[in-house]
């Protein structure tokens, strides 16, 4: 059998020279094909599965050799970063990007000179760009709060027109100065009511292996106040964060200084506790926090406030879509001074642009406020509109200040889809998309070469046996008419019967991740849901199945079975 230690002349530096330019969105479960709950031992055999295919050992064309090359040091950093439970915890919070810092040598991924030279291009723009970014974050938001509550008063007497409220600008940027310091300022400005102020913040942070540190010092027009920061890991599941604040007012010669200690636990693996503990002269509260999380991303959360001045329970729950980057949360606040429920859904409209929309609603002051949400890059926008302020005025601005403005936006998506989808597409950068299609679709070519032999081979053992013998099979986009349970496949798909036929065994078939991060697999509807199709014949009788991108697969079941009629 053949050897997958990674002693071999491909570890070391030379690793690096092998991993694409696209490393930060591997998904190393994916490429092993294995639970992100699995075990040691089945991440073992799976690596070991995968090597027996794309050892560069096992290949004698230079040209094959160099694409199994790449593949196998995917498959052996995937490896070394599941087996270690530190690196395993890094990776499943932060990706590959939390890992280390991603390099930026060219790595062609093509034999076609235009590819090549297209690749350059975009690395060298791309590393521009990114080295820019990392040295100066830059962060900008950009906030106006208006009120319509005229609009809705039923006396035509008493209405007034929109009114403008409030506006609030803040940039800032964030610069290291070495590798375990970062130096940031940012500057606040805000009128509302005929008044203004603004304030200008200085920022210093120092990581190191355990302890994390931050300082600011703000000065605004009548406060200079200090808040410190510091977080200390106590064990692997355990993390201490103090944040002492002095805030001194001159004009009333007034210091107020405040301590918060933040204990937060990991109680179980999708559990995280915290006990918040604030202190002032003016004011005092415990807090506790309970989170739950699912594939890394927040589930729900219940927190609990004890205070004399805002003593309140808060709880939100969260829903995601993956095929669209959708985010939906609903909360609800409870308090002695009444009930506050919201909802909020955001969604990316492009690779690096998100919208959003939230209401909420405060009981029993009926106040009704609805905001729309822009996030581009490292900017962002929020418009804050007010839509009642008055309990007798509520079910109008509910019924014209929600519910038509909703039906009337769904009914004019539908009648005017083409144009809707034009405007969309607006946002869109499909730039990079474009660039690297054309290679990661070569790639893949070049992957399916290097499996097909085993995929014969398991094909052959397969049918004399009589096991699973993959047809056909596709991945591709999803036909919008079609449903969730039904899913039907679109136009835009790339045949994937000898990667999966590769990874037959036993006479079983099973993935557990999203497909196209599967060896032989490449995305071929960037931006849109897609669906995995397979036929296949089990015992000699015909089975398919097509389900979505983000559902396992289980290859044989009964309810895959066709029924024939006639003898067909």
């Amino acid at each position: 059998q053949m050897s997958c230690s990674s002693g071999s002349s491909l570890a070391g530096d030379d690793d690096h020279d092998l991993i694409a330019n696209d490393d930060e969105e591997l998904d190393f479960y994916a490429i092993l094909n294995v639970p992100i709950d699995a075990k040691e031992d089945d991440i073992t055999k799976a690596y070991r599965k995968r090597c027996l295919i794309f050892h560069p050992d096992r290949h004698t064309d230079e040209a094959d050799k160099r694409a199994a090359e790449k593949i196998f040091v995917q498959l052996k950093r995937a490896h070394e970063t599941l087996m270690d439970p530190k690196q395993r915890a890094i990776y499943d919070a932060l990706g590959v990007q939390g890992l280390d810092q991603h390099g930026w040598q060219l790595v062609s991924r093509s034999a076609n000179p235009d590819n090549i030279r297209r690749e350059y291009e975009f690395l060298q723009r791309l590393k521009d760009k990114e080295l820019m970014l990392q040295r100066t974050h830059p962060t900008s938001s950009f906030h106006v709060k208006t009120t319509m509550a005229g609009l809705f008063v039923k006396n035509p007497e008493y209405r007034y027109g929109p009114q403008f409220l409030s506006i609030g600008i803040s940039q800032g940027v964030d610069c290291p100065m070495t590798q375990a310091d970062r130096v940031g300022i940012v500057g606040r400005v805000r009128a509302g009511n005929g008044r203004g102020d603004g304030s200008v913040s200085a920022v210093w942070k120092r990581s190191t292996a355990n302890w994390h540190v931050e300082n600011t010092v703000t000065v605004s027009a009548d406060t200079l106040s200090w808040s410190g920061r510091a977080g200390h890991n106590l064990s692997s599941r355990s993390t201490v964060i103090l944040q002492p604040t002095v805030q001194w007012y001159p004009l009333q010669q007034l210091l107020n200084p405040a301590l918060s200690i933040i204990f937060s636990h990991q109680l179980r693996r999708n559990w995280q506790g915290s006990i918040i503990l604030s202190a002032s002269p003016t004011n005092s509260a415990l807090q506790t926090n309970i989170l739950h999380s699912e594939n890394n991303q927040p589930k729900a959360l219940c927190n609990i406030a004890l205070s004399p001045s805002n003593p309140h329970i808060r709880m939100v729950y969260f829903t995601r879509q993956p095929a669209s980057d959708a985010v939906t949360e609903m909360a609800v606040t409870l308090s002695p001074f009444g009930i506050a429920p919201s909802i909020q859904a955001e969604r990316r409209i492009s690779r690096f642009t998100r919208v959003g929309v939230s209401l909420a609603f405060a009981f029993p002051s009926c106040t009704l406020t609805a905001k729309l949400k822009a996030r581009a890059g490292g900017a962002s926008y929020e418009w804050s509109i007010v839509l009642c302020d008055d309990k007798d005025e509520i079910s109008r601005a509910a019924l014209y200040g929600v519910a038509l403005p909703y039906v009337a936006l769904q009914i004019g998506r539908v009648v005017f889809r083409p144009w809707f989808e034009r405007l969309t597409s607006l946002f869109d950068d499909p730039m990079v998309e474009a660039e690297v299609d054309a290679a990661k679709a070569e790639e893949s070519e070049r992957v399916i070469h290097l499996m097909r032999p085993t995929a014969e081979r398991i094909a052959r053992e397969e049918e004399e046996k009589k096991g699973v013998v993959i047809v056909e099979a596709k991945y591709g986009q999803v036909d919008p008419t079609g449903s969730r349970a039904y899913p039907v496949m679109g136009d835009r798909s790339i045949d994937v019967t000898v990667p999966l036929q590769s990874m037959v065994h036993d006479s079983q078939l099973r993935i557990f991740s999203v497909k196209s991060q599967l060896p032989g697999f490449h995305d071929p509807a960037p931006g849109f849901a897609k669906v995995l199709m397979v036929k296949y014949r089990f015992r000699d009788e015909p089975h398919a199945v097509c389900i979505p991108d983000d559902a396992p697969l289980t290859v044989p079941l009964r309810s895959h079975r066709l029924i024939m009629d006639n003898g067909r």
